[in-house]
């Protein structure tokens, strides 16, 4: 089936009276490990054919049927009710055959979503998988991904379960491998589980390209890194000490234990400690939020109330250090316990205003996923293959040359602060 991403606005799709019978074959009640693409799946064998049931089950609650309306494709809840059309019906309306009355859009109207260019017929098809849905880091660095594929003609939709879960991620690229989509731009959950299925998408003739975080050598076609690990850890100690004056107690809020690259930035992290001008900081917890922002809330909450003496957290996620900053705010300690790590400024602002963050650091996620997708589109074209020394040219960022790990460098991160936050939207 063709592909499309729908953001599904409600109005986007009106049902004829009595139009429900014939666009829903059956009703289907969400489960809650369910994702849209993962329905999709399970009925038509196509991930990508999701939208077909965006359309129909907002026309069918548009009609007054006892569907619930989906505003986001990325959110669905336990419970809802989907209406799920015929195979046929699905067909007719990822191509536009079938009439808004029928649960298809209205004329001139469209199921991509937001950010995204209509899809071009021809073109290659790129997936951008992140780590999680609703996380507003990945969301810049889609609409970064966006650009790409406006400015190179290809098309790229954004796929990904709700959780940071590796079986779940797995499932969705296998399932993207049968369809043969042209190449897959992924931020793994697991370095090493995602290994075998990246494999077997190249050895189909499909280039993956691992971005934000690495899938490990023999699972990706090449890696593309913000920034050097190293740089990152030792910079992140070196934030918190200025902010806690060099000596006290700190904690690490990070995503998920298995989490590669958060993993490597703590390494170092560790490994910046050690030197003498830390010896009166003392590391005395590492939690894990999960990158779930009520679990991160949870985790600073905890690191708090166990460690009274506790003067900072460094959370190396743009959900674990909103999460904390908000949870020193609410306890009452801004000045007390300064929070620090990577997050984007958009969601920092307040944060670094009211003192709780005084100062964190990122790199632009919007320029990693499109640089991502310049890199997917070298090597889906064959002007690349990935190999050592090999050069491609990325739009608005210039020259890239691979290194001999496979690697290409997005750049250093920048550290945003009161002084400069103001200067940036994203």
């Amino acid at each position: 089936m063709p592909s499309a991403e729908a953001t599904a606005e409600s109005d986007g799709a009106v049902m004829d009276e009595g139009a429900r019978a014939d666009a829903c074959d059956e009703d289907y009640s969400v489960q809650a490990d369910d994702w849209l693409s993962k329905i999709a799946d399970k009925f038509y064998g196509d991930v990508l054919a999701y939208p077909a049931i965006v359309d129909a089950t907002n026309a069918a609650a548009a009609a007054g049927g006892n569907y619930d309306v989906i505003d986001n494709a990325d959110v669905i809840e336990p419970g809802w009710t989907l209406c799920i059309p015929t195979a046929d019906d699905a067909q007719a309306l990822l191509s536009g055959e079938m009439s808004a009355g029928s649960a298809a859009p209205a004329a001139g109207e469209t199921t991509m979503a937001e950010g995204e260019a209509a899809m071009t017929e021809g073109a290659y098809n790129f997936v951008l998988v992140p780590k999680n849905l609703g996380n507003p880091y990945f969301d810049t660095a889609n609409t970064g991904a966006q650009e790409a594929a406006a400015e190179l003609g290809v098309n790229v939709t954004y796929q990904g379960s709700a959780t940071a879960d590796a079986t779940e991620q797995i499932q969705l690229l296998n399932s993207l491998i049968a369809q043969q989509v042209n190449g897959l731009a992924v931020s793994a959950n697991d370095s090493d589980a995602l290994v075998p299925t990246g494999a077997e998408a190249i050895a189909a003739g499909i280039p993956v390209v691992s971005w934000d975080a690495e899938i490990a050598p023999g699972g990706r076609t090449l890696h593309v890194l913000q920034a050097v690990s190293e740089d990152i850890g030792r910079g992140q100690i070196q934030l918190i000490s200025d902010l806690i004056g060099g000596e006290g107690q700190i904690a690490i809020l990070s995503a998920t234990s298995t989490a590669p690259n958060q993993n490597e930035w703590i390494m170092w992290m560790q490994d910046e400690l050690t030197k003498p001008e830390y010896a009166n900081i003392e590391l005395v917890a590492t939690v894990y939020g999960d990158d779930e922002d009520e679990k991160s809330y949870n985790e600073a909450q905890g690191l708090m109330k166990t460690y009274p003496d506790l003067k900072g957290i460094i959370s190396p996620t743009t959900v674990g250090i909103a999460a904390a900053a908000r949870a020193v705010q609410d306890a009452g300690k801004v000045g007390e316990v300064m929070v620090t790590g990577l997050g984007t400024p958009n969601q920092m602002r307040e944060y670094v205003k009211s003192g709780a963050s005084p100062a964190f650091a990122l790199w632009n996620p919007g320029d990693l996923g499109y640089l991502a997708i310049y890199a997917l589109n070298a090597l889906a074209s064959g002007d690349i293959t990935g190999a050592p020394g090999d050069t491609f040219e990325a739009g608005k960022l210039g020259s890239y040359t691979v290194d001999e790990d496979g690697v290409v460098l997005l750049g250093p991160p920048t550290v945003f602060n009161a002084d400069n936050i103001d200067n940036f939207d994203f």
